[in-house]
């Protein structure tokens, strides 16, 4: 038994040493053209080994910083360190590309998948939500470019989502002011953030939270107006007005 375990380990350390060897005989090795460093990490991608591919085109672009496939393998790395899960670096990458190459053809394709990428580092509401408002800008900039393609509809209800999300984010602002009993400054905050997200899921619990503050403060008629508006515009499922 101890032989067996003593064979595995070795043999583990082995494998774990050769897979490293090769790793640094790759950015050693000057024989390399560029088209075979792109081919190279478009084989590992395809194989799903993210690792190796963004390693390959990593030598391309610096190696070859001037060659025709330096876009594609700029791309290519972006996209490898995405599917690794590499958040930062990926970012990184998408963002290099999108400076270096403006005019590339896949520049929509960049701006979609940096979207998603935002969007998955975007945190809960009642967090900073700076990842949230650079998902937008970058689905909004992807739409600029194929705003009638099959992914423009994508696209938009990713931005509506993200709205939501900072609406949402805005919801635990006006109620942690009105759990401070701050009512005037709970009103200020769900009128601006109701003026800026009208059309978001969470516009009727704006609403109500804002009937709230004002009925707080006295203004019974405005209190009693915004929940009319409320009734109005969402009517609850059974058809009965809130």
């Amino acid at each position: 038994m101890r032989r067996t375990r003593l064979f595995l380990a070795t043999g583990a350390t082995l494998l774990l040493l050769f897979s490293s060897g090769c790793s640094e005989k790759l950015s050693r090795q000057t024989g390399l053209t560029d088209a075979d460093l792109l081919a190279r990490g478009q084989n590992q991608a395809e194989r799903k080994n993210y690792g190796a591919a963004s390693e390959a085109f990593q030598v391309l672009i610096e190696r070859f910083p001037t060659s025709p496939l330096a876009a594609r393998a700029q791309f290519g790395l972006a996209s490898s360190r995405m599917a690794n899960k590499e958040e930062i670096e990926a970012e990184v990458a998408f963002d290099d590309f999108l400076r270096l190459y403006p005019a590339d053809p896949k520049i929509p394709d960049a701006l979609f998948l940096k979207g998603a990428l935002l969007t998955r580092q975007a945190l809960p509401p009642g967090r900073d939500q700076g990842k949230t408002r650079e998902a937008i800008k970058t689905y909004t900039l992807f739409l600029e470019r194929e705003p009638g393609s099959p992914r423009a509809r994508e696209a938009s209800g990713k931005i509506l989502e993200l709205r939501n999300r900072l609406a949402l984010h805005e919801v635990t602002v006006v109620k942690h002011f009105l759990s401070r009993k701050q009512y005037d400054s709970a009103e200020t905050r769900a009128r601006r953030t109701l003026a800026s997200y009208p059309d978001v899921p969470a516009a009727p619990t704006l609403l109500s939270l804002l009937a709230q503050a004002l009925e707080k403060q006295g203004k019974r008629d405005e209190a009693e107006t915004t929940r009319k508006t409320l009734a109005e515009k969402y009517p609850d499922p059974g058809g009965k007005k809130r």
